[in-house]
């Protein structure tokens, strides 16, 4: 900041111009207007970092948002694709509402496609439960598709018989979450 002797200084510099006509500078001078150009530098340099930090909070807040879109939009591809693979086929449609009523009625050939659908069904559940739980991207997600998704397919006779079978390759705080949901089936939903 500028001292008030610079100040002074140069201020009586400026009377002495007026008088004489000419300007004189002395080195306290120069020093007090040098103080000026770098007090008002810096005060332009913080007002610009401001405005670099505001916008680039936004960036990040954007690119949050974006992430967040793109999982949802994931795990939702992955369920559509799952479930166009039973409608689309009268034959797969038939052995997985059999496998959800009772999977003891299932061939060999149709509890191996029954399992596999199961799986990749229960993987899209685990998607949706780790965008919620480890990256807390969409916990709404988790709330309205991920638990409905639990309490449709593995609240069945088969996804039950399926649970029971393959838990164990899951993660453990999703088997937790599973259990604990298929604990209290809501009658609401089916």
């Amino acid at each position: 900041m500028i001292s008030l002797n610079a100040a002074h200084s140069a201020n009586l510099c400026l009377n002495e111009q007026d008088r004489r006509g000419s300007v004189e500078w002395t080195i306290q001078d120069l020093g007090a207007l040098g103080e000026l150009v770098g007090a008002i530098g810096v005060v332009v340099t913080l007002g610009y970092l401001a405005f670099q930090i505001r916008q680039n909070t936004s960036q990040l807040e954007l690119n949050a948002l974006t992430t967040k879109a793109a999982a949802v939009q994931a795990s939702n591809i992955a369920l559509r694709e799952t479930r166009q693979s039973i409608f689309s086929s009268g034959d797969m449609s038939e052995f997985f509402l059999k496998g959800n009523e009772n999977p003891g009625e299932l061939d060999q050939v149709q509890i191996l496609r029954y399992r596999l659908v199961m799986q990749n069904v229960t993987e899209v559940m685990v998607e949706i439960y780790t965008q919620t739980a480890v990256t807390k991207l969409s916990p709404e997600t988790w709330a309205s598709q991920g638990i409905t998704l639990v309490k449709r397919v593995l609240g069945t006779n088969g996804g039950k018989w399926f649970w029971t079978q393959y838990a164990d390759n899951y993660p453990s705080a999703f088997r937790d979450e599973v259990d604990r949901i298929l604990e209290f089936p809501s009658s609401s939903i089916r």
